[in-house]
């Protein structure tokens, strides 16, 4: 209870974090200021992926629920969803600045089927609730969605360029992930 109860109040600082990041660091922003966040974004979700993929060893030799790569892997789906969904609202084919948005899910989509199918193949003792998981998942791709169209078209031409973006997404994988998982490590043997 407690464990959970700390979760959602870091969850919730991080939102906030990210939320007035922008407008404290930078106030009055050029067209040009700070262009690494530009890279470092991209660069944060791409480490996220890479994550996501590497939790599925956690699923077989470690015992952890199925749950949380399952959830993971909607969630996925979701962040591709999501990026479309900006495309169509506030993307701009003719400006290099939007290229993530066109990145993004053609990433999500692959490491979101990876997920799915490699967690449903595997053989995890305690496979968890699947459907809480899935929740979890449309749960955390419903704030994406919504800070995504919140923030618009000038979270991606000025600083800090979506970085606040894949901050959150990878914080938000890392919830769904571990909230999910069994992170007590009770591994459950057929030797008693």
């Amino acid at each position: 209870m407690i464990g959970r109860l700390a979760w959602i109040v870091g969850v919730a600082a991080l939102l906030v974090v990210l939320w007035i990041m922008p407008a404290v660091f930078f106030p009055h922003p050029g067209v040009n200021d700070s262009l690494e966040f530009a890279f470092l974004g991209p660069l944060l979700y791409v480490i996220t992926i890479i994550a996501a993929l590497l939790s599925l060893v956690s699923v077989g030799p470690l015992g952890w629920k199925a749950e949380g790569p399952v959830g993971l892997g909607v969630f996925f789906f979701g962040v591709a969803a999501a990026f479309v969904l900006s495309i169509v609202t506030f993307g701009n084919f003719s400006d290099d600045r939007f290229a993530p948005l066109f990145l993004t899910p053609a990433l999500a989509v692959p490491v979101g089927v990876a997920l799915m199918v490699a967690a449903l193949l595997m053989r995890s003792r305690p496979r968890g609730s699947l459907l809480m998981g899935v929740a979890r998942g449309v749960v955390a791709t419903t704030f994406v969605i919504l800070w995504l169209l919140a923030r618009g078209a000038t979270d991606w031409l000025q600083a800090p360029y979506g970085f606040d973006v894949y901050a959150l997404i990878t914080g938000a994988a890392v919830a769904v992930l571990v909230l999910g998982a069994d992170a007590a490590g009770t591994k459950k043997t057929a030797s008693r």
